[in-house]
């Protein structure tokens, strides 16, 4: 994994880089777009859908597509005209604990977010070994994976399998977000601050406005 970047305020910045003192989000409360703005927030995340457009079709156990057999299931010998629907199936992820960074460094994608700092991450396999060790017995680490960037939405057959988690609508895309990701060991989780005295030495402040 090569260097990743982390936008801050300032003072959360220097905490970082000072004191080894960081806050894990959560994969929900990115859902309050009135509290983290549109660049940040999206009242959708962690989801998506997948859907089949149905127009004069005749099945049979023979020839029924398999995504809609999560909708109903044809007995031996029998057939079903469909006419004019659409299915659709709406995932949704668990919540999860959640640190986000960039691959690579934008300036003014920074200034859209509100922030004045940039820390960058240069040894990312480091850095996330020390927030697993203090997340130990709260969340496990499931890695750290590029947003995918596409609609919600998507017609079945077109569904790559992304996990819900890890996608974003296209119009974010200039943001070129890196998820780490911590599944929580206990429902009804909230944002947390850690502190690692190690990772200090993983991250450096390269930009401050």
């Amino acid at each position: 994994m090569g260097v990743l970047y982390k936008y801050m305020k300032k003072e959360h910045a220097k905490l970082l880089v000072e004191q080894g003192s960081l806050r894990i989000g959560t994969l929900y409360e990115f859902r309050d777009e009135e509290k983290h703005g549109q660049e940040i927030g999206d009242n959708k995340e962690g989801t998506k859908s997948t859907y089949m457009g149905v127009d004069q079709a005749c099945w049979s156990t023979a020839n029924q597509p398999e995504f809609t057999k999560s909708f109903f299931k044809l007995a031996e010998g029998a057939t079903v005209n469909i006419s004019g629907i659409t299915l659709e199936k709406p995932q949704t992820s668990p919540d999860f604990y959640i640190y986000c960074t960039t691959y690579e460094f934008d300036e003014s994608a920074m200034r859209d977010f509100g922030y004045d700092s940039c820390v960058a991450i240069e040894q990312p396999e480091n850095f996330f070994k020390c927030i697993s060790k203090s997340l130990k017995h709260k969340g496990l680490y499931q890695g750290s994976h590029k947003c995918k960037y596409q609609p919600r939405r998507m017609p079945h057959d077109f569904d790559s399998g992304v996990h819900p988690a890890l996608i974003k609508e296209n119009e974010y895309s200039y943001q070129k977000e890196v998820r780490s990701i911590w599944s929580p060991t206990k429902d009804n989780i909230q944002p947390i601050i850690i502190k690692s005295k190690k990772i200090k030495k993983y991250c450096r402040i390269i930009s401050s406005l």
